[in-house]
């Protein structure tokens, strides 16, 4: 089942013009020197971790540049991925990617599926009631539409009546919902959201008009633009910025700590700066490691 849902958001990525891309493209072959373990930080993980040996982490692969699949429909690329591998080094542990819907994410955590996720999740206070959040980039939500913007959508007000596609429950879907309210208010007609599983259908709906825009974070929605600049730009950007952190059950303080712990040591170490030029994310740069500093 999970080699079948790979193999449709491969084909729904190279539809939209977001699959793995090619060496000399977005998918930089760009290595990152190889952190060494850190036996003080390390001892902060759980006992139970420590032991298997792999932190579990939900994610929504199918969300260039942070998480994507490679070409054999099984390899996590991403600077997601990256940072996971990163943290994995410092902390003597794998960084085990299992793909997941986005609307499952956080249930999935307290349930007890999966100890963490790195998905570009932004930390918002109504997601601080059962997640915390350690920080580690910055992205605000941005609307993406066909090339030359025929419709001249300039604000988020554009949005009321249209139609737009949303991977369920990430940013552009909340986005949508209090935009419509400020529709209703603006005497509008509401948005009309039309929410798929993933990112790499949103975009596709686009490309196949059966959406006039997308709404997502703005740093997947430049990356989409980057891979098809004929068909598609960025009319609104910079929408209601947050902080973007790997969440972690409430329960699970002590992981939370050896996580942040971890991405200090990352950021200090000059690995964070590297994979920000990799995937060419200096502008999202959050370097504190804060926790639950969304609002």
């Amino acid at each position: 089942m999970k080699r079948a849902l790979a193999v449709t958001l491969l084909s729904g990525l190279a539809l939209a013009g977001c699959a793995a891309p090619e060496e000399d493209t977005a998918a930089p072959k760009t290595q990152v020197a190889a952190g060494a373990k850190d036996e003080a930080i390390a001892k902060m993980l759980p006992e139970d971790i420590r032991k298997a040996g792999k932190v579990r982490v939900a994610s929504g692969v199918s969300f260039p540049p942070m998480e994507f699949f490679d070409t054999d429909n099984k390899t996590v690329l991403g600077f997601d991925a990256d940072l996971g591998k990163a943290l994995g080094e410092v902390l003597g542990v794998e960084f085990a990617f299992e793909n997941v819907n986005f609307d499952g994410i956080i249930g999935g955590l307290n349930a007890g599926r999966y100890d963490l996720a790195l998905t570009s999740m932004l930390d918002k206070k109504e997601r601080q009631q059962q997640v915390d959040f350690v920080d580690y980039l910055k992205s605000g939500a941005a609307l993406m539409v066909p090339k030359g913007n025929p419709q001249g959508v300039k604000e988020i007000l554009d949005m009321c009546g249209r139609k737009v596609a949303v991977e369920k429950a990430a940013t552009g879907d909340l986005l949508v919902d209090d935009v419509t309210k400020k529709c209703a208010a603006a005497g509008k007609p509401a948005v009309e959201k039309v929410p798929f599983p993933d990112q790499a259908s949103a975009v596709q709906a686009l490309q196949s008009k059966r959406a006039d825009m997308v709404a997502a974070l703005d740093l997947t929605l430049a990356y989409s633009v980057k891979q098809a600049p004929q068909q598609f730009e960025v009319a609104v950007s910079a929408i209601d910025p947050l902080p973007v952190g790997i969440p972690v059950p409430k329960n699970d303080t002590q992981l939370r700590d050896a996580v942040q712990a971890a991405l200090k040591k990352v950021i200090a170490s000059g690995t964070y700066d590297q994979l920000l030029a990799k995937w060419n994310l200096q502008a999202q740069a959050f370097k504190d490691a804060a926790i639950n500093a969304g609002t």
